[in-house]
């Protein structure tokens, strides 16, 4: 194996999984990996069920965590003697044109390729914004930093993310063995011929568990491909930004098409079928709406408009005037001041609470998944189901009953989405009655939504909203 190639893996192995830098101040688990120690605690600070290393999730003693100061020794000359090879091997290179055997000199910006002086003529490149390779290098070095913090922060949020739905699983059992003691309850409390019936739902609810848990690894698997892909992403971009120019501009435009690609999955969330369990109407109140399919929303930032700032824990959005310095993503909605929410709802029944504010310019619902970003005034005929405050009351066209002459008490709304039944509506949770209905067909994917205007005060998410 050539040294370039060693020191490449010798490097690639010194750096933390998890911010993907050099290791700084290292520590070992038991398990024989090796982390930043900032990293580490940081990564574990809000998990509640013990210490488990992000690598291979095993249940690690958080005391036995031994600092590795020859390991950090290593890496500091690995770093060293790569860099300086790196050095000599741009010095000592020359890049020539393979069609014209010409210095390559200019790129251009419209084609994203290098050109010596020979290509820069018509036809090709006529009319084209080129640019001498020392100042388009320098412009796209500039572009791969706006990168990094971005790709930086999606991974630690990834991380975030895969460690709280591994949690889930231990959630999940939970709420099943309380549906069980629910309903053999319920079912004692029927006719002894409904005791067939409670032995079968037993069976399903059993089978629902396996097929839910089966779900949920999938999406950790999933968010664990998605993680792989930003690291790799991320490591291509540290390993571009340390190229020579020419080496640098002939990889942007495979760069910039691979990174334009990347989504993230939904997270997974636990719905049981209510099928399980389809007891008489007398059950089916909105306490028990609210119990049985409380759904787990988070806002989705990569949606968010520049003048919203989304919190830590992505359930509270607040309108700023100044406009943030955020990646110009296609999902990004770039007219009205709106934010989605995720995951998206494909089929079942949710329900989700949202705290409100007392001054005019929100809206809060369900809208289409394929909502045009740059829709002004979504309606129903485009795919957007809202409940918005007028003035004093209430505003929601093509609902029943109008709310419009309603007067605004509550703070607290309720959303609750019926896929099947093809129904939204909307609750007033402190007197728990309804404000009103859309009734409609629902043909594709739908995504919470919110709308915040200048002046508003926060929308939260219940239940475990923090203060923006």
């Amino acid at each position: 194996m050539e040294v370039s190639a060693v020191l490449t893996r010798l490097q690639e192995e010194a750096k933390c999984p998890i911010c993907l830098d050099n290791l700084k101040d290292p520590i070992t688990t038991d398990c024989g990996h090796n982390f930043c120690r900032s990293c580490i605690q940081q990564s574990q600070a809000d998990l509640q069920e013990g210490f488990r290393c992000p690598v291979c999730r095993q249940q690690c003693d958080e005391g036995h965590c031994k600092i590795n100061t020859q390991l950090g020794r290593m890496i500091e000359t690995a770093k060293l003697l790569h860099l300086n090879r790196r050095k000599r091997k741009r010095q000592s290179k020359k890049s020539l044109c393979e069609k014209h055997q010409e210095v390559l000199s200019l790129f251009c910006e419209e084609d994203l390729e290098l050109l010596c002086s020979l290509c820069a003529g018509p036809p090709d490149h006529q009319g084209h914004n080129l640019r001498p390779i020392k100042e388009a290098a320098s412009y796209h070095r500039g572009m791969l930093e706006n990168y990094i913090e971005p790709l930086k922060r999606q991974v630690a949020d990834v991380q975030q993310l895969i460690s709280l739905q591994g949690s889930k699983c231990l959630e999940l059992r939970e709420q099943v063995e309380h549906q069980k003691q629910r309903l053999s309850f319920e079912l004692e409390q029927l006719n002894q011929f409904l005791e067939q019936g409670k032995q079968a739902a037993l069976a399903r609810l059993v089978e629902e568990e396996k097929d839910t848990e089966q779900k949920l690894s999938e999406n950790i698997t999933a968010f664990s491909n998605y993680a792989a892909t930003l690291k790799g992403l991320l490591s291509r971009v540290t390993e571009h930004n340390v190229l020579s120019e020419v080496e640098l501009l002939s990889q942007m435009k495979h760069f910039y098409q691979k990174s334009d690609t990347e989504v993230s999955p939904p997270v997974f969330s636990i719905h049981l079928r209510r099928e399980a369990y389809n007891f008489p109407p007398q059950y089916s109140a909105l306490q028990k709406i609210i119990r049985e399919f409380k759904a787990d929303i988070f806002l989705d930032s990569a949606t968010a408009h520049r003048n919203l700032i989304i919190s830590g824990d992505k359930k509270c959005v607040r309108h700023t005037k100044r406009k943030q310095n955020v990646p110009d993503l296609p999902s990004r909605f770039t007219v009205n001041p709106v934010v989605l929410g995720f995951p998206a709802f494909y089929s079942g029944r949710y329900f989700w609470e949202v705290e409100v504010g007392d001054r005019s310019e929100w809206a809060i619902g369900v809208c289409k998944a394929s909502l045009s970003t740059k829709a002004r005034r979504p309606s129903v005929q485009q795919g957007c189901w809202k409940l918005q405050q007028l003035n004093d009351g209430y505003e929601a066209p093509g609902a029943v009953p109008d709310p419009l002459l309603l007067e605004v008490r509550a703070r607290c709304l309720g959303i609750f989405l019926d896929c099947e039944l093809g129904e939204i509506s909307f609750y007033n949770m402190p007197e728990k009655s309804l404000i009103c209905t859309f009734t409609d067909t629902f043909t594709e994917p739908l995504r919470p939504y919110f709308f915040i205007g200048p002046g508003s005060k926060p929308l939260r998410i219940y239940s475990m909203c923090i203060k923006c």
